[in-house]
């Protein structure tokens, strides 16, 4: 059990940018569509396993989303990162992998993944052929990872304002939005009010779904 409580140790500060998720999998895997892929798990429940970041990372707790919308049953092997996951996934040790695009993308563009879904606003211009999960009607699991800042519990609010200020300001200079955009990722800069609202829409929906899976870190 985790020693505090996020949604009331900390104070919400600003989100700096929100980064696609993506489905993708091994040149060996018998699918080369997300029609296919969705086709394949269908026929075969159990059959195959799919690697994350790590036990309760967004990486796990999204694709369990999606199994539980989608009807599919895939096994999860964690890993203590996204390296050691995609490595293996690369290697064809593990067919299938859920992560973040950045990390993810330059191995789709070596063809040595095959990508399949994303979750983003809309598809991505770096991958135009690849449908968004609202495309292909799971519109809950099309859910972005986020990058902010929080501060300590009670944080006054003219340095909230202050930080907030200064990251906004940062984040105006074409060349930082530049370095962001380029891994497929979108700047946000919202406020600290909004952040807070995110944090506690994201916070209840993964709840959910840790007690429909009865998941567990053992």
């Amino acid at each position: 059990k985790i020693p505090y409580n996020p949604l009331t140790d900390f104070t919400p500060i600003i989100n700096i940018a929100a980064t696609p998720n993506i489905i993708a999998v091994h040149p060996s895997f018998p699918a080369r569509n997300y029609k296919e892929f969705v086709a394949e798990l269908k026929k075969n429940p159990g059959k195959y396993s799919f690697a994350s970041s790590g036990s309760g990372s967004i990486a796990h707790l999204q694709m369990e989303l999606y199994k539980n919308l989608s009807g599919t049953f895939i096994t999860h092997i964690p890993y203590r990162g996204s390296g050691p996951a995609l490595n293996d996934t690369v290697a064809g040790q593990v067919p299938i992998i859920f992560d973040n695009l950045p990390s993810t993308l330059p191995f789709v563009q070596q063809k040595r993944l095959i990508a399949i879904v994303v979750a983003a606003p809309q598809r991505l211009a770096v991958l135009p052929d690849v449908p968004t999960f609202k495309e292909v009607g799971l519109e809950p699991v099309n859910r972005m990872a986020y990058y902010g800042i929080v501060g300590p519990k009670g944080l006054p609010k003219e340095v909230i304002e202050k930080v907030s200020a200064g990251v906004k300001k940062s984040l105006e200079d074409p060349a930082v939005r530049k370095r962001i955009e380029d891994t497929g990722s979108l700047v946000v800069a919202n406020t600290p009010e909004q952040f807070a609202a995110q944090i506690k829409a994201e916070y209840e929906v993964y709840k959910k779904v840790v007690t429909t899976s009865k998941l567990s870190l053992e």
